[in-house]
């Protein structure tokens, strides 16, 4: 009974202090700048033009600097939102989860890259069909 005691307070006791030093995996903490700029961009609607283009490069710049900023944060070198510097003791775990934020952000541009040219390319596909079917019938006409 005692060692379930002891086991509970120390999960306690860390569940505290992860809650205390913004770590809490997958909730709000210090990388939710990243996560909303992820969601944005996932929320990108695809637009033939350099609308689409310039929104998206905004974004994925606005990505690299929140990786830049959390990884000054890690390093104890920044305070984040809250005016709170990192103690040396939740380095590690900070790093990870900016690894998995970055990891997260490359995935996710490299997706909506790949089907920005797929859609790029269907109309241009779709522009060289036209192409084809005036000048055939162009040919028709003429002879």
């Amino acid at each position: 009974m005692a060692k379930f005691i002891l086991i509970s307070l120390l999960f306690l006791s860390l569940s505290v202090q992860a809650d205390l030093f913004d770590f809490v995996s997958g909730g709000e903490g210090s990388d939710s700048r990243i996560n909303s700029l992820i969601e944005k961009m996932k929320k990108l609607e695809m637009k033939e033009g350099p609308e689409f283009e310039d929104s998206f490069n905004q974004m994925i710049k606005g990505v690299e600097v929140a990786i830049e900023d959390e990884k000054l944060y890690c390093a104890g070198e920044s305070t984040n939102s809250k005016g709170k510097t990192l103690p040396a003791s939740q380095k590690q775990l900070c790093i990870r989860e900016l690894k998995k934020q970055y990891l997260e952000a490359t995935n996710i541009i490299f997706e909506i890259k790949k089907k920005y040219l797929g859609f790029i390319h269907q109309k241009q596909i779709q522009k060289l069909s036209d192409i084809q079917s005036n000048l055939k019938s162009d040919i028709e006409k003429s002879f």
